[in-house]
């Protein structure tokens, strides 16, 4: 028995299992089709190639104890998670501004703009007005 292949088996039907149990019930049936299903066939498939199906068994059980044990620590008590309380990020529509604040946010760009056009003018004033870079005596 290869002690790595159990600790990566273990960790495979944590995930599964964990997945399985953390999702909405109505989309249940896709977890399993697109996630269970071909991961226990690789599993399998892996195992009757390689003979390692004492391994597949020893991460199994490893796998359901600790399951077992998180389910009954508090896991059973967590309600299964359903459309209504499921929040996306970036799915929330941005507060509308108030027509004051748009207006304070307006004035501040023009006022900006002013003033990066004020600096453009100064720095070709001091680069002489073609673009150059100023003589050494006025770099500082």
């Amino acid at each position: 028995m290869n002690w790595l292949n159990v600790f990566g088996l273990t960790l495979l039907a944590l995930v599964l299992i964990f997945t399985s149990l953390r999702v909405e019930r109505r989309a249940l049936w896709l977890v399993v089709v697109l996630l269970v299903v071909p991961g226990v066939i690789a599993v399998a498939r892996w195992a009757s190639v390689g003979g390692h199906w004492d391994d597949v068994a020893a991460g199994v059980a490893i796998a359901g104890l600790i399951t077992g044990a998180w389910w009954l620590g508090g896991g059973r008590r967590l309600t299964r998670p359903t459309s209504d309380n499921i929040k996306v990020w970036g799915q929330e529509k941005l507060p509308k501004l108030k027509p004051s604040e748009a207006a304070a946010l307006q004035s501040e760009v023009a006022r900006l703009r002013e003033e990066t056009e004020r600096l453009e003018a100064e720095v070709r004033r001091l680069r002489g007005g073609k673009g150059e870079n100023p003589p050494a005596d006025q770099e500082r």
